[in-house]
């Protein structure tokens, strides 16, 4: 069954990525719509926020606990250096 697109906005868009990945437009949409397959069902599975999960309570909370930063209020210069900011004039 064909697809036939008349919206503008979306036209603009696939010629966009496929322009920025090189695709055809057909191979754009489709590996636009395999990964937001892939991500609905993660999300509907609930793996995704199970394996963040796990990831913060297994790697990233026994770091800050070591550290003594558990819990603790960040500054805003902390929180600057932190994301990478006030270097290079940024």
């Amino acid at each position: 069954m064909p697809l036939n697109i008349k919206n503008p906005e979306v036209e603009r868009l696939v010629e966009e990525v496929a322009e920025l990945t090189g695709e055809s437009k057909t191979d754009a949409v489709r590996q636009a719509l395999v990964e937001r397959r892939e991500r609905l069902k993660l999300r509907k599975s609930g793996v995704l926020g199970e394996s963040f999960l796990r990831y913060l309570e297994e790697e990233v909370w026994p770091l800050a606990r070591r550290a003594g930063v558990a819990g603790k209020r960040l500054s805003r210069k902390e929180e600057d250096a932190i994301l990478g900011f006030g270097k290079d004039g940024v």
